[in-house]
């Protein structure tokens, strides 16, 4: 099996124009257990660490996260503490400290798993994925770009570079939490982000991901437009709880985990929304 490893970008979109079958490697979190688990046979990898542009995190107009950042790297950016906390903290829920130093950004994206931990903020945070492949650079929201579990929407020879967002506003107020089965090393059963801002003490640009909940990420629009223009308000955040239960039942079903996925969604989703409040009030 061969093993690429470029160390610039205009040499890794090369080889994965020669080679659009090859499997992108950055932390091989996931690669390397479906690998043992024979439910991943590549005929080459694409090893991308070693290219600068992908590792990079900066702040000018917009932020970009290169897609080879690390989640540890991400958890200790002094610029993403800055300008856009949401991001590290979804960061430093993932997985073990060993984990963290090893799994990246666009791996999270690209495996397009339902219960990926940065998803949920990065579709909070209004994220764009930017992708460049033969037909140049576009970019992409993640709830178009993820069309269901480990399906993305990459064209072959396509490279994921990073992310771009926009900074926080002073006025803004945000929160990430999940469930899990235990407090560490757990795939979420639940995980979630709200990005809002207070105006007057009244909620304005709010938009809400609640992630494991849906085949792929969506913005829970209803829920959205419950809390847009209204003061912060517990029974108005459980009435929020209760528009995201009845979206998720609409977009998956009644299903067997239903029972108890649906009624945790409302006090889930309230939780979300009065630590968001309380943060402003710090």
């Amino acid at each position: 099996m061969e093993f690429l490893r470029p160390q610039a970008l205009e040499e890794a979109l090369s080889l994965l124009a020669e080679h659009p079958a090859y499997t992108i490697l950055a932390g091989g979190t996931d690669v390397v257990v479906r690998r043992r688990e024979g439910r991943l046979a590549p005929e080459g990898y694409l090893d991308v660490t070693l290219v600068p542009e992908l590792r990079e995190i900066w702040n000018g107009e917009s932020i970009f996260v290169g897609a080879a950042v690390t989640c540890r790297e991400l958890e200790e950016s002094p610029i993403l503490a800055a300008v856009c906390p949401l991001l590290a903290a979804a960061a430093s829920t993932v997985g073990s400290p060993q984990i963290r130093s090893r799994a990246t950004l666009g791996g999270n994206v690209a495996n397009a798993s339902p219960a990926a931990d940065l998803i949920p903020a990065l579709t909070a945070a209004d994220a764009q994925v930017v992708i460049q492949g033969r037909q140049g650079t576009r970019r992409a929201a993640l709830p178009d770009l993820i069309q269901g579990p480990g399906r993305c929407a990459l064209e072959p020879g396509e490279l994921i570079l990073g992310v771009v967002l926009e900074p926080f506003r002073e006025t803004a107020r945000w929160s990430f939490d999940k469930i899990g089965r235990r407090n560490a090393l757990a795939i979420a059963r639940m995980n979630g982000a709200v990005v809002l801002e207070e105006e007057g003490g009244q909620m304005r640009n709010v938009r809400l991901c609640v992630g494991a909940a849906a085949r792929r990420p969506v913005r829970f629009r209803g829920a959205e437009a419950l809390l847009e223009g209204q003061n912060p308000d517990k029974d108005l955040f459980r009435r929020a709880g209760e528009a995201v239960s009845q979206a998720i039942l609409e977009e998956t079903g009644m299903r067997e985990s239903s029972r108890y996925k649906l009624p945790v969604a409302v006090e889930f989703t309230a939780r979300l929304l009065e630590n968001a409040a309380r943060r402003g009030q710090a």
